[in-house]
């Protein structure tokens, strides 16, 4: 298949290699949109490089999962004529493969570096996992060690929850900001080049538009910070969906939605959680599965290949379909999970906004269990805009600017 790019597509592109090129370039981020194309946008990227600017140059492309390195290297290999060596280091796709464009997942290949250091360009996809304040984190540390300074990275969620701490009288207090990706402190992405909005996109009907509903489950007070304060426990988040009211609400709107949804995709807090749907479903009749981190790799992609041809509508998932997962038919979102990350639940409403060639009047439709959407915004209004009479970036929702402003606080203890 033949991807053509867009137009937006191409003016990202020509900003990254424009950058690029620079004699001394600092490491810049492209945002954009879930949907968006970044997989093409990144093709071209490396692809243009290598044969119209730096023939000899090495690049590699970094992503944070398996399913990620598969879909871009789909697009590269789609590349009509393609003369290029490309290849993929990957250990849970058994292959350990360097060639003049690499494709990679981190967790493969930071600890090797001594392999890399000929690579003169990294482009790391979902960039917003590098953290710039771990130098010691697998990204930092590994682009160190290679010694490359011609970093690109796209995300759609360029920012970060940062906690941070404070005395009220004698009170320990304990509260969290979003920051921008290239406002932290040692400052690794230096700008934002180009950003297209989830709104542009709907607006110019390359995703589906969203519809959302929010759905009275119960009172949610007893839940329980991480002790970073950046969202909630795993052990209350388990506790809260042990409760059988709770649990059956979710499964009454799944049951609702089965008569007209093609796929529907549930985002649930635990393994436990996902297991009790799972058979509450089974019992009025219908057919779900579930998929969490330490699901077998070959049952993982049989799952998800028979959802795809539609042998069954309802997938629940544990921590994974964050980012790359990508199937059209998808148009229910469910979102059964508790939390404070304003990208974690952008990146969960954006597995669904992809347009179906099969059904042009597609609309997502958002189930919203937990209050989220309430909180934070419609995730079509979330926006990285530059502030008023300054320089740096902020985020903000229709519900206001969420940058360096407290999300929560709460108690964490008294001085002695």
């Amino acid at each position: 298949m033949i991807y053509t790019a867009r137009d937006y597509q191409v003016e990202g592109k020509n900003r990254a290699i424009e950058h690029l090129l620079k004699k001394k370039p600092h490491p810049i981020v492209l945002q954009m949109a879930t949907g968006a194309g970044k997989s093409i946008v990144i093709r071209d990227i490396a692809h243009e490089i290598k044969t119209e600017h730096l023939p000899n140059a090495k690049i590699l492309v970094l992503q944070p999962s398996k399913e990620l390195v598969e879909q871009n290297y789909e697009k590269m290999m789609a590349v009509d004529g393609l003369d290029i060596e490309v290849g993929i280091y990957c250990a849970g796709l058994k292959r350990k493969e360097i060639r003049d464009i690499t494709y990679a997942t981190i967790q493969s290949i930071y600890r090797k570096p001594e392999l890399f250091l000929e690579f003169e360009i990294v482009i790391i996809d979902e960039c917003h996992q590098v953290n710039p304040e771990n130098l010691e984190g697998m990204y930092t540390k590994f682009l160190e060690q290679i010694g490359c300074r011609r970093v690109l990275g796209l995300t759609a969620t360029p920012y970060r929850l940062r906690p941070y701490y404070y005395w009220e009288g004698d009170e320990r207090r304990q509260s969290a900001k979003m920051a921008m990706i290239n406002r932290i402190y040692p400052f690794f992405f230096k700008s934002i080049i180009y950003r297209i909005e989830t709104d542009e996109l709907i607006d110019q009907g390359y995703l589906a538009p969203i519809l959302y509903r929010n759905v009275e489950i119960g009172e949610m007070s007893q839940l329980r910070l991480t002790t970073t304060g950046q969202d909630y426990t795993y052990e209350s988040l388990k506790q809260y969906w042990l409760d059988d009211i709770h649990m059956m609400k979710m499964a009454q709107v799944i049951q609702k939605i089965d008569q007209y949804c093609q796929r529907s995709l549930t985002f649930c807090a635990s393994i436990e959680q996902a297991a009790r749907a799972k058979e509450m479903l089974a019992e009025m009749g219908i057919k779900a599965e579930m998929v969490f981190g330490d699901t077998k790799p070959k049952e993982r992609a049989q799952l998800v290949a028979d959802y795809r041809a539609g042998k069954f509508k309802h997938m629940l998932n544990v921590g994974v379909f964050t980012t790359g997962f990508d199937v059209p038919a998808l148009d229910c979102i469910i979102l059964a999970r508790q939390t404070m990350s304003l990208a974690l639940y952008y990146q969960m409403v954006g597995r669904g906004v992809r347009l179906d060639p099969e059904r042009p009047q597609k609309k997502l439709r958002v189930y919203d269990l937990v209050r989220v959407s309430e909180k934070l915004g419609r995730v079509e209004t979330i926006k990285v805009v530059r502030e008023e009479h300054g320089f740096r970036d902020k985020v903000i929702s229709e519900v206001g600017n969420m940058t360096g402003v407290p999300l929560f606080e709460f108690a964490v203890n008294k001085k002695e």
